[in-house]
């Protein structure tokens, strides 16, 4: 518990926030209005700007209630912190969902909103995680219990991302204003909180409380590594077999496999070349020669080179160009030719960069930027004769780790700030302007990326999580939709008996009774059979019924029938009004039912037909949940909702989670997407990009369309490392070459 000495600073901490959060939101008030009028600007249609301009009518009148609410709540999670000790502020999409009255948040609505709360606390745990960490000790330390977790921060992102959502839930906006609303205060508020975190931790220092941390700077749970930070062994570790880490046996392989390789070589040359052994007397130009020269290539390479010629320089260029450097002219006196080993190195690194450029996993633009790296490569391999043999080694690493982060990059995602392409340009800038010798520049290089890399991972895991829990999701309240449908229609069709009062409360009430159930208990529960035992009981008992005996049972049941409707509807919070007079009418049914008389309406009562309506206005077809989703959002047509029994049918059938495709839109343009989730119920099938943001989301029948029409092509090994897929290709090469001679 907080001590009495420690009471003044953390008071000085409570006025700081009265001070700033009041501010914080302001501002977020302020561009809001303008982000708001902006989009009614530009809406498509009148009917979407007068819904943007209520929005803002609605916002500006509730403003004050949300200022001074959001302020409160926010002084009164931090106050009752101090009282009670750690208080769980960590955000969950169901509870969020479960805070609402009625079903209606259990629609893809609420989904979206509680994405958008969760993606706003983990961006700010992310973003602040330094400043969060001296926080958090700092607390803990006020508290007496050790260093705090995030989730137990009274101001964590988490904690004011839901003192946020207590009080602006009340207002009523759709969902597309809502994620706007959020997004401002993401930039406004959740991005600014560093600058806050910096404040009272400045505070806390001058009120002595542990003016030096340790750093031992933990994540947040969502992107926290086992060893409490990002490690670039734990990424080398857990990506062995894509990075291509050395194991007990692999050294003679490789050596052995560059015998091989070399062997070949030789062959070729001498096919190619009958008249070597008069170049035999030739003096050979020192490894230091041929190292400055490829050094001098290094510096004056030009990416644009490799873009406009769609190629790294080929064997012959290479030599030429070396041979220009060292001016050494060929046919003359100064001719000289190249070792034994560094023509092997040459030839090797060519064949290895030809296979970079011909390689479907890697993406244009990422195979131009590896390509700029042959030279230095080379020079890799002419100092340091493991680079073949090893595969451990640093550069070959490095190399591998380029390409397997680049398989899932679009050109789509653009070259933007802080993104994979801009990282590994950065890399590659760095190797060109800054490697001579030192083959140790390539770990460190190697370690650089593998966090970056890391980081990346986690937040896309992150992501692809909440991906598949939202589409898991909608299609769970899609399939109890159905089946609440179906319950219903099987009860309710052809009986033109049923009065109309209890086909209104069925329709009306009991839907979202047997609907709430079906998610949260299940098909199989009691408590589903429950319900659907008193909806029978409901219908039994309005049905005319001259036996005196039988009505006698119905004045015995119809109490615990009215308790057990009254319990379920009160469940899902139905209108008390409404339900008044529902169980009035149905109390005028009953009597007439006791006197032995038909129900006054049932003779004028349509037959309640098929009633799609029982499923909601945005319920879809089983069969096809989900139309194919493309990266703008827009639904994708299938041509093929009819499964046909071909081998794509049953590749699409077959897929395994993790799988990388290549898509092509109708435009042209193509995009990379992973197979993320494979629903069993309905086929459906959600792709992901390497943000873990949903990109295609289509029926299994559809996606074999694809298959079939070459639309969505199968990325092959992207688990093998480069290095191992280019020396195997290599040696495929070399020895047909050899059979064909």
């Amino acid at each position: 518990m907080l001590k009495e000495e420690h009471r003044a600073c953390v008071n000085t901490c409570r006025q700081t926030l009265l001070k700033l959060i009041p501010k914080r939101l302001g501002d977020m008030f302020e561009s809001l209005d303008d982000a708001l009028y902006e989009l009614a600007d530009k809406a498509e249609s009148n009917i979407r700007q007068t819904a943007f301009f209520d929005a803002m009518r609605d916002i500006r009148k509730n403003r004050e209630r949300i200022e001074v609410g959001f302020s409160q709540q926010v002084v009164k999670v931090f106050d009752e912190f101090w009282k009670t000790g750690a208080v769980s502020t960590k955000p969950d999409l169901h509870s969020i969902a479960d805070t609402a009255d009625g079903l209606s948040l259990l629609g893809e609505d609420d989904l979206e909103e509680g994405l958008a709360i969760s993606n706003m606390t983990s961006r700010g745990e992310n973003r602040h995680f330094r400043a969060l960490y001296g926080l958090n000790q700092r607390f803990g330390h006020l508290l007496g219990c050790g260093e705090l977790d995030t989730k137990d921060n009274p101001l964590s992102p988490g904690a004011i991302c839901l003192a946020f959502h207590e009080k602006f839930k009340e207002t009523a906006v759709d969902i597309p204003v809502k994620l706007v609303v959020y997004k401002q205060f993401q930039i406004q508020v959740i991005d600014s909180l560093g600058a806050i975190y910096d404040e009272l931790n400045g505070q806390l220092v001058e009120a002595g409380i542990l003016p030096q941390l340790t750093n031992k700077i933990r994540r947040t749970s969502n992107y926290r590594q086992e060893s409490g930070s990002y490690s670039p062994a734990a990424y080398i570790e857990n990506n062995s077999e894509v990075l291509g880490t050395e194991k007990a046996d692999d050294s003679d392989l490789q050596a052995e496999l560059f015998l091989t390789l070399k062997q070949l070589l030789n062959e070729k040359r001498l096919h190619s070349s009958p008249a070597q052994s008069s170049r035999a007397l030739l003096p050979v130009i020192e490894t230091n020669e041929m190292i400055q020269a490829l050094s001098t290539l290094q510096r004056v390479a030009s990416p644009a080179q490799v873009e406009a010629s769609g190629a790294a320089p080929g064997v012959s260029d290479l030599r030429t160009n070396l041979f220009q450097v060292m001016g050494v002219a060929q046919g003359t006196m100064a001719e000289k030719k190249i070792s034994g080993n560094d023509e092997d190195a040459i030839d090797v690194i060519s064949m290895l960069f030809d296979f970079i450029l011909e390689d479907r996993n890697l993406p244009d633009a990422m195979k131009a930027l590896l390509a700029r790296l042959q030279i230095p490569m080379l020079k890799v391999a002419i100092l340091d004769k493991s680079f073949f043999h090893s595969k451990g080694h640093p550069a070959r690493r490095l190399l591998n780790v380029m390409a397997s982060a680049a398989i899932g990059w679009s050109e789509q995602s653009g070259k933007a700030d802080g993104g994979l392409y801009e990282k590994m340009n950065s890399i590659v800038e760095r190797v060109l302007n800054d490697f001579d010798k030192d083959i140790e520049i390539f770990t460190r290089l190697l370690e650089e990326l593998a966090v970056f890399i890391q980081r990346e991972e986690q937040g896309s895991k992150v992501a692809e999580q909440r991906v598949a829990q939202v589409t898991q999701g909608k299609e769970q309240l899609n399939s109890a939709r159905h089946r609440v449908f179906e319950e219903i229609n099987n009860r309710l069709f052809g009986n033109d008996w049923i009065p109309s009062p209890v086909i209104m409360l069925i329709k009306d009430g009991w839907r979202d009774v047997l609907l709430l159930l079906s998610l949260r208990q299940g098909n199989d529960s009691a408590e589903w059979q429950h319900a659907l035992d008193l909806m029978d009981k409901l219908l039994w008992s309005v049905q005319p019924n001259p036996d005196k005996s039988k009505r006698q049972e119905l004045l015995n049941e119809i109490p615990p029938l009215l308790k057990g409707l009254r319990a379920g509807l009160k469940e899902i919070s139905y209108d008390q009004h409404k339900m008044a007079r529902m169980f009035k009418e149905l109390q005028a049914c009953h009597i007439r039912c006791l006197k032995g008389e038909a129900p006054e309406d049932s003779a004028a009562a349509a037959a309640p037909g098929d009633d799609r309506s029982l499923l909601g206005a945005d319920a879809q077809p089983l069969a096809t949940a989900s139309g194919a989703v493309n990266e703008g959002g827009a639904v994708a047509n299938s041509t093929a909702d009819q499964t046909v029994p071909d081998e794509y049918q049953e590749k699409a059938e077959k897929l395994h989670v993790g799988t990388w495709f290549e898509i092509q839109e109708a435009s042209g343009m193509k995009f990379r997407a992973k197979l993320s989730w494979r629903s069993m119920v309905s086929g459906t099938c959600l792709f992901v990009n390497r943000k873990g943001m949903k990109v295609v989301e289509i029926p299994v029948t559809g996606f074999a369309s694809w298959l079939r029409t070459g639309k969505a092509v199968e990325l092959d090994d992207v688990g093998i490392p480069l290095m191992d897929r280019a020396l195997g290709a290599m040696m495929d090469v070399l020895k047909k070459t050899e059979a064909d001679d």
